[in-house]
């Protein structure tokens, strides 16, 4: 009956390896003397956390704000005018010579990324039935860390050639050359208007879909009904404790490894590698069984529970090994979760709002998170040490657990 379905998720895939790279990117430079010294930034741990939170807390105004444009106007034209936009910001970033201006950036790309997760749901939830969510999804959040993965060594043999210009420029082509017109030629915003789809696989989606792929005319009154769904709000507070857990481990795991554990450069590489290729074979694996478990909550409380344990031990043992393996251990952990929590998030959000839902859910969950990795650089500060930081992440996935752990006891 044909497998198309699974090109549009192979582009969104391409576009989370992508959108990983700026991420993993600033991770580097701020282990990158050059860097710190153009942007006024050595010694200054909270100044550094600063550029990640600026990019968080305009990415989570824009998820809730503009994801309904997603709902609107399809998912297709917001995701090419969101590359656009990464590539203007990427040019940016890497043509400016003070910590202010790269501030703006941060923000600029911030806004441009916000929608990423909300349309990106929107695409699964009309080109997937229900049974083939949880494998849609483990797809294309694994594109985030195989991303994060590739970028590591990547991005530092860039830096160490060309110098950090370079980290902002290679985004900049790489995303107009290969996500933008992959987006634009191979997507469409249902499976009713590609004209490419086979007959037969466009009938086996829309039939398997059944009355979920109706836009719909009662917006406002699915919108209602979501806001007074606990069910929703719980997950909406899990999924804080999984960005957070993320953009800490994002903005500090490399300098981690560097100067409190005293890895060299290979070392500091492989341990920060490591991590990401883990959470995307876990996501990959978790994400396909859950369509066939059925039972998706029982695999988040786990997902979670087990990273923030990890995390924890990582922090205090005495060994730089040891730390590095259970910070492995712990990704893997958390990379089970994730494709699942987004099928979840699929049954729960009505289809004609699903992009403004996970708007909301993306925003509120990632304002939350953006406060992570400034709030670990003061930690250290205040410290002197990274323990404090990696035990707060702890304590944020336990409190994420605690919430899918209720939807488990329900069965979901």
């Amino acid at each position: 009956m044909g497998r198309y379905r699974y090109v549009v998720v192979a582009v969104i895939w391409i576009a989370f390896l992508f959108w990983a790279f700026d991420r993993t990117g600033l991770s580097l430079l701020l282990t990158d003397r050059e860097f710190l010294k153009d942007m006024g930034l050595e010694g200054s741990p909270g100044k550094q956390g600063l550029l990640m939170t600026f990019l968080l807390l305009p990415y989570a105004f824009s998820n809730i704000f503009l994801a309904p444009a997603a709902d609107r106007f399809g998912p297709r034209k917001v995701l090419t005018v969101m590359a656009t936009l990464w590539t203007a910001a990427a040019v940016w970033m890497g043509s400016i010579s003070t910590y202010s201006m790269m501030l703006t950036g941060r923000v600029a790309r911030g806004i441009a990324e916000g929608p990423l997760l909300p349309l990106t749901n929107r695409y699964v939830r009309y080109w997937f039935p229900s049974f083939e969510r949880g494998g849609a999804n483990a797809i294309w959040t694994s594109g985030q860390r195989v991303g994060m993965t590739v970028a590591v060594p990547l991005l530092s043999v860039v830096l160490g050639m060309w110098g950090w210009r370079s980290v902002f420029f290679l985004q900049a082509a790489i995303i107009f050359i290969m996500v933008m017109p992959s987006i634009w030629f191979l997507t469409a915003d249902a499976p009713e208007k590609m004209a490419r789809l086979g007959a037969a696989e466009r009938s086996y989606i829309t039939e398997s879909r059944g009355v979920e792929g109706g836009k719909g005319s009662q917006g406002g009154r699915h919108l209602s009904s979501l806001m007074r769904n606990y069910r929703f709000w719980l997950m909406v507070v899990y999924h804080f404790a999984v960005l957070a857990t993320l953009s800490g481990l994002t903005t500090w795991l490399p300098k981690y490894l560097k100067d409190e554990r005293g890895f060299d450069v290979k070392g500091m590489v492989l341990f920060a590698s490591l991590p990401y290729l883990g959470s995307f074979l876990s996501s990959l694996v978790f994400g396909f069984l859950s369509d066939r478990i059925g039972r998706r909550a029982i695999l988040c409380t786990t997902s979670l529970l087990g990273a923030a344990v990890s995390i924890g031990f990582a922090a205090l043992v005495p060994g730089a090994i040891a730390s590095g393996l259970l910070m492995v251990l712990g990704m893997i952990l958390w990379g089970m979760g994730t494709p699942v929590y987004y099928a979840i998030m699929q049954h729960i959000i009505p289809a004609p709002i699903m992009a403004t839902g996970i708007g909301i859910d993306n925003g509120l969950a990632n304002f939350g998170s953006a406060m992570a990795p400034a709030a670990i650089g003061f930690l250290i500060a205040a410290t002197g040490s990274y323990t404090a930081g990696l035990l707060f992440i702890s304590a944020l996935g336990l409190l994420g657990a605690a919430g899918a752990l209720v939807l488990a006891m329900q069965r979901y």
